[in-house]
């Protein structure tokens, strides 16, 4: 049986809930700066005391789920632009960003460029100051009110949500569905919905078969960006199929797809397979038109993969900081920067020693297409490592980064052997 790459997932998941409890009141006490109104400072003491309150399983759950870490990713990202003191700080925030464009126009700082980014971050703000209440809904504490909180339900393409909708994760995962917008209040295990006012619509969440992986609405790809669709009839049933093929040839991997990938969100988009974000972990997008269970079995672990380095980065980065390099990638046959060559090297040694687990499945799939997928991951795996090699050498790889590197070359020189 093929080993797994580190990070250990075992040592990897408390770090980061501890790293995240830190991060959290952090951005609580950062945000009471711009807490202008009763709403925002109300919804800044409820994650406090939510955090104070939460124990043992359910905190764990909190602070590792995806819901709370995509928030604390979008507000230290509100919070960067709209407190940036110096034109330093900035260009350090908007550095490989999405907001480089809309603060740097003409591809250059100005005059302007402070005053725009700080425009730009407090109107972030708004945005994070409204998800916040729907994190924490029924997980304050007992015997405490917050709020009133105004909910504004638009549509979510990342989140896969229509208008109206809501995506809630404790105490399981389900669907809220209101008419317009609605104000409750935070009361422990329970959300308050004034009397009198239309109460929202429950409906479960579709899951993976055997599995806590939710299974969203599909994303579709239009002129103005993504925009959320409807579900894919039968798709959970073909991703527990992929599950399964996965426990039967590789149970250490399985075992890691349902630790690291909480959401999959399909998404319709011409020439997109699948990808994640940093700033979403455990959310992964995957083009599910066509694939065959193996495929989809493929998809689910190359995306575990990069969610597993995402957190490792979280906690240390890999590449030092300000390293330009570029090297050629052979699977997007065009040159990338040295974090795309690092993510891709590491996300297809899994995919390598996947398929080369499966050949000890009889009468599963073919044999020779299996090896000679194996043979040409390896081949396509030894060409990124030179590079590696040549970024350690030129001393581009933190201590973290030569450790990794040094553990994929020597899983890459077992593949084909087995």
């Amino acid at each position: 049986m093929m080993e797994l790459l580190p990070p250990d997932s075992d040592a990897l998941v408390p770090r980061v809930v501890v790293r995240n409890a830190r991060r959290a009141r952090q951005v609580a006490t950062e945000l009471q700066c711009f807490a202008g109104t009763r709403e925002r400072r109300q919804a800044c003491l409820a994650l406090l005391a939510t955090l104070d309150h939460l124990r043992g399983a359910l905190r764990r759950a909190f602070l590792w789920g995806p819901d709370l870490r995509a928030w604390l990713s979008a507000a230290e990202e509100a919070l960067s632009l709209a407190k940036a003191a110096d034109e330093g700080e900035l260009f350090d925030v908007l550095a490989g960003g999405p907001h480089l464009a809309a603060v740097l126009p003409r591809g250059r700082m100005d005059a302007a460029s402070l005053r725009r980014a700080r425009t730009l971050g407090n109107r972030l703000l708004r945005d994070v100051f409204h998800r916040l209440p729907t994190v924490l809904f029924f997980l304050t504490p007992p015997g405490k009110k917050f709020g009133p909180f105004t909910l504004h339900l638009k549509a979510d393409a990342e989140e896969a949500r229509i208008a109206g909708e809501l995506h809630v994760a404790f105490p399981s995962p389900y669907t809220w569905k209101l008419d317009g917008p609605a104000r409750v209040e935070l009361c422990g295990d329970e959300v308050r919905v004034p009397a009198g006012k239309a109460r929202p619509c429950y409906r479960p969440r579709e899951r993976v078969p055997f599995s806590g992986i939710i299974v969203a609405r599909r994303a579709l790809a239009g002129r103005r960006g993504l925009r959320p669709g409807s579900a894919v009839r039968g798709l959970s049933q073909r991703l527990g199929e992929a599950l399964d093929l996965l426990r039967q040839a590789w149970p250490d991997a399985w075992r890691e797809i349902l630790i690291h990938t909480r959401v999959l969100v399909p998404v319709e988009e011409s020439g997109v397979v699948s990808y994640s974000l940093p700033e979403r972990p455990g959310t992964s997008y995957i083009n599910v038109q066509g694939k065959r269970v193996v495929d989809l079995a493929d998809d689910l672990l190359h995306e575990t993969a990069h969610h597993r380095l995402h957190s490792l980065e979280e906690l240390a980065p890999l590449a030092r900081q300000g390293a330009d390099a570029h090297y050629y990638s052979p699977w997007r046959r065009q040159v990338r920067p040295l974090h795309g060559i690092l993510h891709a090297t590491y996300t297809f040694t899994f995919r390598a020693q996947f398929f080369q687990c499966l050949l000890n499945l009889p009468g599963r799939l073919p044999r020779a297409w299996l090896r000679r997928e194996v043979l040409r991951e390896r081949g396509m795996l030894l060409q990124s490592l030179c590079y590696l090699r040549d970024a350690e050498d030129r001393r581009l790889l933190t201590a973290a980064g030569s450790r990794l590197f040094s553990e994929v070359a020597y899983q890459v020189g077992r593949l084909g052997k087995g």
